[in-house]
């Protein structure tokens, strides 16, 4: 809490500043033009800053996805358009398999890597229209609009067969379990959805093996 404080006190400081240099441009003897050009430059500064802010706001810093809060957000209006007009919608929770393990093992900077490295394989295999967030610390969810089941089926194969067969470092090899559902009239919320797919998580971990912290 102290931290988020001390940032936005910092944000305040930065914005009070710029807006003493664009009172000085004013007060001061420059041409009218060169005038203009400072101050455009300082607004032009301005809002580049708030918007690398809005930006970190809404994204997970380490994998660059959108955050729990967002996912949540887009998932609810998602779903009313789908449900208003027919369209498919398809959900899908990811799991690291035995993360903890590869924590205990090589270390949290590894871990880190290693969920790093899974979120680069998620964003090679989707589209621009799916959107993918950083749910939990080894659980990652994505949303696959006007998308049928089985087409998200196939994605979610595609991925987990890329993070089956990549070598993470010091033969490290590392799985994900994944649980998959599709919008149906009785998802009346976004959380019905997002359960729905993690009772289909739980039975895929409950008969995964240990593809862990294999050695070549």
């Amino acid at each position: 809490m102290k931290e988020r404080i001390k940032k936005y006190t910092n944000i305040e400081k930065t914005l009070r500043k710029k807006l003493n240099q664009v009172e000085d441009i004013l007060k001061s003897n420059e041409r009218n033009a060169v005038k203009v050009e400072l101050i455009n430059e300082i607004l032009s500064d301005i809002t580049n800053k708030f918007i690398d802010i809005h930006h970190r706001a809404l994204t997970d810093q380490m994998t660059g996805f959108v955050n729990r809060h967002f996912l949540n957000e887009f998932l609810k209006k998602t779903m009313r358009i789908s449900l208003r007009y027919g369209h498919s919608l398809s959900l899908a929770i990811i799991d690291i398999d035995c993360f903890k393990n590869i924590n205990d093992a090589f270390g949290h900077n590894t871990g880190d890597m290693v969920i790093k490295s899974i979120a680069e394989i998620i964003k090679r295999n989707i589209r621009s229209s799916d959107v993918v967030s950083r749910y939990g610390g080894d659980e990652f969810i994505i949303v696959f609009p006007t998308t049928k089941l089985t087409d998200a089926k196939m994605v979610m194969e595609r991925i987990k067969q890329a993070v089956k067969e990549y070598d993470f470092g010091n033969g490290l090899r590392s799985g994900i379990s994944y649980g998959l559902a599709d919008l149906k009239g009785k998802h009346k919320l976004f959380e019905d959805l997002i359960k729905d797919a993690d009772d289909k998580l739980y039975q895929a971990k409950q008969k995964r093996t240990d593809p862990n912290l294999l050695k070549k």
